[in-house]
């Protein structure tokens, strides 16, 4: 039998919303998407558990219905729905349209009232109906095959109520839900019922009366409690009435027909683009099956020809069979996902669509191919110039390779990195799903080989050679087919300056960086820890003492209670206790300021110094971070395990972390080479703004000169505070930041913000220019570009949310100089690498944090460096602005500051 689900839409936002109310979900630009998230979710494991075949929603009616027109204090009691609830309903139904999802709304009645009617027109038809909700009022509609669908959580299993179920829990028949509810009442709606009747006497009296309370009132006399009967009697009213306002209107006239909701009529790809505009990602895998599913099928039918080499001759016959072919594929299978300790299980190669061949090196129950003969007979044909060879996420199985003493230096293509320049749009860049987008095509998902679940995964070593070939083959020869597609996009959509001469080349960079590592002084970080946790015991008795009780400083809960019931402080968001509010809250209390200070160091403590000695490798007594190239929109690069990129530096005790990165050797330091207010220089060349232009030249202080100009003072008249706002202005403006955002930062009137920022524009009217030439290409273009073509797509500029576009204007804003910054350094990494192998140097790159490198130099290569470096940093791009490079060394980061 078919099914159809119904989903009482109001009911499950509400649900959403507040199951993540403790830790609610935002857009980087502050658009609240906690509900829309929740309820993607539930839907999701609906269709996922359930495969409906018809589908769709009912909302409420912001205007009162016929309920309201009929007692005033219907739903009365309610609070009015939170302003982040509220501001994702307009969203939400974007969403709804945009998918074809169907949805039903209509003026003067509930979504009860039209989930009831559709349920009615469906009565007759040959169709199993689920409707999606906790509310009871909806169990009335329940029948043999019509249920109530009670979505579950972490905690507690779904619920399908059938007319069994409802007995069981309310004692009563769903067709007399609604005589229960009109003794009971429901405080939900604040409909009154009969005070002092509860469930136990309800149902006793429904029992006795055939359960319709109008038979109560006829038979009133028959009941022998005087005092029962004598409240029943006072409410009559009340119970009818309640009996009135509990029961489904099941006549709502609205359009309904049930081929309008098939579930194949739903748009899955407009919907992974919505949600993703809202920086939701994690149903991307689930929506992407139903968008290719119906396609996979045809691909089932694809012939591949995989084949394990088993021997020496075969090894050679494939050395041979390569030399016809330019492009090579290759792969590798390892042990763990942490390339510093893996070890090779077998490699697999191709060079020919749908054929490729698996090396195996470990096995559990077949004969292998040495390495040694491995490296003699295919890498040694394979690192001549005469291949280019490709892979996917191709840095880590060079990682692997290299710390085997195999090198490539034609490494010509990745496929995850050409992804993420073709569409940076996109939250991941697996092979999985490049496969689904490109090729229509399903692979076979790992866990057929090793378990789905950690505790139970077995190695890759472990799998037998004949599970292992298909799997391993299938990723070489997928990575082949859609380098061969994406080639033509590189060149189509004029990335390939960018791809081949910066993305590609530093590739090999990250590499050496990467295998170098860097130092760390274990000691100074155990005592560094001791230190702090006993400083943060000190804060907690502070903060105990201001409280006058103890509680747990970590829950929101706690902390919100202590803030606003025990101390009575405003809550300024509600009752919220985010950093933000904290800050504000200062003024009013000192305990505030103990507060930040404790998850200061809390953070510093458990994000970084409990967890870096996780990070050393025991062979090298280095960590070996693994730096990211696609991973943000800017081409920023970020780093994990760990995230160099967010060591503290802003606070001192954030900064005596980094005296525990050091150099290993004694007569070597650390250098460090950092650029100069380098977003603003870039902008000046953007802009091609004369005054700011004129004062890089002059090697200003540009804060100061800013100050003097937008103030209209003398130089030598600027203070510290209009110096802080004219340098809060000049990097808040990079960021296309409006009056809001600058009085918040600046802790003044949004009136007087609004009034800096045009003095700002008056005094750099090209910056004015340079803003709203790049946002008019973004609506002209449908993208923005970077001076070496790097593209973001502005598809959210066209959003019917106001919201969704500000914060895409002042995303766009931005990233052709963030953009750009990047590729400055990038170009600079390139160039330094290669002085540095040509002059043989025994320097080692050792980090990239931000606009920073970081070095290992010895001590007879301390001047070498120093100018190598900068000179190549300053000319990596010819800018219409002098580029600056800060320098200095010393034992460790700290002093290299």
């Amino acid at each position: 039998m078919k099914k159809i689900f119904l989903i009482d839409g109001m009911a499950i936002l509400y649900r959403a919303h507040y199951a993540m109310i403790n830790n609610p979900l935002t857009t980087q630009s502050g658009v609240h998407t906690s509900a829309i998230f929740g309820f993607f979710n539930i839907i999701f494991k609906i269709l996922k558990e359930e495969n409906p075949d018809y589908f769709l929603i009912a909302m409420d009616s912001k205007k009162p219905t016929f309920r309201h027109e009929r007692y005033a204090e219907y739903k009365a009691n309610r609070k009015q729905m939170p302003v982040e609830l509220q501001e994702q309903i307009p969203i939400f139904y974007d969403i709804l349209d945009k998918s074809n999802i169907s949805m039903f709304k209509l003026d003067g009645f509930e979504a009860d009232d039209i989930l009831g009617t559709i349920v009615s027109l469906n009565r007759k038809k040959n169709i199993q109906q689920y409707i999606v909700s906790g509310d009871k009022d909806l169990m009335q509609l329940v029948n043999e095959n019509t249920f109530v669908y009670s979505p579950g959580n972490n905690f507690q299993p779904k619920k399908i109520y059938t007319e069994e179920k409802v007995i069981d829990k309310w004692g009563v028949h769903c067709k007399s839900i609604i005589d229960y509810l009109a003794l009971v009442g429901d405080s939900s709606d604040n409909v009154p019922g009969v005070p002092g009747v509860g469930p136990k006497t309800a149902v006793k009296l429904l029992d006795q009366f055939d359960y319709k309370v109008e038979n109560i009132y006829e038979l009133i006399e028959n009941i022998k409690n005087d005092r029962l009967r004598e409240k029943l009697i006072l409410n009559k009213d009340n119970a009818l009435l309640s009996k009135e306002l509990v029961t489904i209107d099941n006549n709502v006239p609205i359009n309904f027909s049930m081929a309008q909701t098939s579930f194949d009529l739903i748009d899955f790809s407009s919907m992974q683009k919505e949600l993703n505009d809202l920086e939701i990602y994690a149903f991307d895998n689930t929506v992407k099956k139903y968008i290719y599913d119906d396609k996979l099928v045809e691909n089932k039918e694809v012939k591949k020809n995989y084949k394990v080499i088993q021997n020496e001759k075969e090894l050679i016959e494939l050395s041979n069979r390569m030399t016809d072919y330019e492009y090579i594929a290759i792969d590798l299978e390892t042990t763990d996902i942490n390339p510093n300790i893996a070890e090779i299980v077998g490699v697999s190669i191709a060079f020919n669509i749908n054929q490729a061949y698996y090396i195996p090196f470990i096995s559990p129950n077949s004969s292998i191919i040495k390495l040694d003969l491995f490296v003699r007979k295919i890498i040694s044909v394979l690192i001549s110039d005469k291949y280019k060879i490709i892979g996917q996420n191709i840095k880590y199985d060079l990682l692997i390779l290299k710390r085997y003493g195999v090198e490539f230096e034609n490494i010509y293509f990745d496929t995850m990195l050409a992804e993420s320049l073709i569409s940076p749009e996109k939250n991941n860049y697996k092979l999985d799903d490049l496969s689904l987008d490109y090729l229509a095509y399903k692979m076979q998902p790992i866990e057929d080989l090793i378990g789905d679940k950690k505790n139970t995964q077995i190695s890759m070593s472990e799998v037998p050679i004949e599970k292992i070939c298909f799997y391993a083959c299938e990723d070489a020869d997928i990575t082949l087919q859609i380098f061969y597609k994406q080639l033509k996009l590189i060149d189509s959509m004029d990335l390939a300056n960018l791809f081949y001469k910066i993305e590609m080349p530093l590739v090999n960079i990250l590499l050496d960086i990467e295998y170098n590592g860097i130092y760390i002084n274990q000691n100074y970080i155990k005592k560094l820890s001791v230190d702090l946790k006993k400083k943060i015991i000190e804060i907690s008795e502070i903060i105990y003492s201001m409280a006058n009780k103890q509680f747990n400083i970590n829950s929101p809960k706690q902390l919100s209670e202590v803030l606003f019931d025990d101390l009575q402080l405003k809550p300024i968001k509600k009752r919220s206790t985010a950093s933000n509010v904290l800050e504000k809250l200062k003024d009013f209390h000192p305990i505030a300021e103990y507060i930040l200070d404790f998850r200061h160091l809390s953070k510093l403590v458990n994000t970084y110094l409990e967890t870096m000695p996780n990070f050393i490798i025991e062979d090298t007594n280095r960590i070996h971070t693994s730096f990211n190239q696609a991973i943000t929109s800017t081409g920023r690069l970020s780093s994990t395990k760990p995230n160099f990129q967010n060591i503290p530096i802003k606070t001192e005790i954030g900064k005596k972390i980094r005296k525990a990165f050091v150099a290993e050797q004694k007569n070597s330091f650390i250098y460090s080479f950092d650029y100069s207010q380098i977003e603003l220089r870039i902008l000046a060349h953007y802009s091609n703004e004369k005054n700011l232009i004129d004062s890089f030249i002059r090697d200003d202080d540009i804060h100061t000169r800013t100050a003097a100009l937008i103030f209209e003072i003398n130089k030598s008249d600027v203070g510290f505070d209009e110096r802080r706002i004219a340098k809060t202005i000049n990097y808040s403006i990079i960021y296309g930041a409006g009056p809001y955002r600058i009085s918040q930062e600046l802790k003044i009137p949004i009136k007087e913000a609004a009034s800096i920022i045009e003095n700002y524009f008056k005094t750099y009217p090209n910056i004015k220019e340079y803003i709203d030439n790049v946002i008019d290409d973004g609506f002209q273009n449908g993208l923005v570009r970077t001076l070496n073509g790097r593209i973001r797509k502005t598809f959210n500029l066209k959003s019917s949310n106001r919201n969704i576009v500000e914060a895409e204007k002042r995303a766009i804003i931005n990233m052709p100089i963030q953009g750009t910054a990047s590729e400055l350094i990038k170009i600079a990494m390139i160039n330094i690498h290669k002085k540095m192998q040509s002059n043989n140097m025994k320097s080692k790159m050792i980090l990239q944090i931000h606009d920073e490198l970081l070095f290992e130099v010895p001590k007879d290569e301390l001047h070498v460096i120093k100018d190598l470096v900068i000179y190549e940093m300053e000319n990596a791009l010819n800018l219409n602005v002098p580029i600056k490079v800060d320098s200095n060394y010393g034992k460790n980061w700290y002093e290299a500051h």
